[in-house]
């Protein structure tokens, strides 16, 4: 089983990595090949997955809410970011990542308590 520590370790680490990957200037992205709104539902989808098996006491909304907002927030300041330019369609996919992630995790722990 993975450590505590680690796991705290990885999920703040992929919250800081959305931003960065967010906010990189527009010439130093590099693409999956999966298209960019795919990309998106799967960063935060994993990210979202990992706040919940971090911190299952929090529930749903705090983390929906939160990386819902973080997701907006991203995509405003990619105003600042040479080449980069907000879409709400990419924090729409950011949007649903996040569901799907806080659903598939809390299925995982239904699953588990059975």
């Amino acid at each position: 089983m993975v450590s505590g520590t680690l796991l705290h370790w990885t999920t703040w680490s992929c919250v800081a990595l959305l931003a960065a990957l967010s906010l990189l200037p527009a010439e130093e992205m590099v693409r999956t090949g999966l298209g960019g709104h795919l990309e998106h539902a799967a960063a935060y989808a994993g990210t979202a997955f990992l706040i919940g098996l971090t911190y299952p006491d929090w529930g749903w909304k705090w983390p929906v809410s939160g990386l819902v907002t973080y997701a907006g927030v991203l995509e405003i300041l990619q105003n600042f970011s040479p080449g980069r330019h907000p879409a709400a369609e990419d924090w729409l996919a950011g949007s649903i990542g996040v569901l799907l992630g806080i659903s598939a995790i809390r299925g995982a722990s239904r699953l588990w308590r059975r």
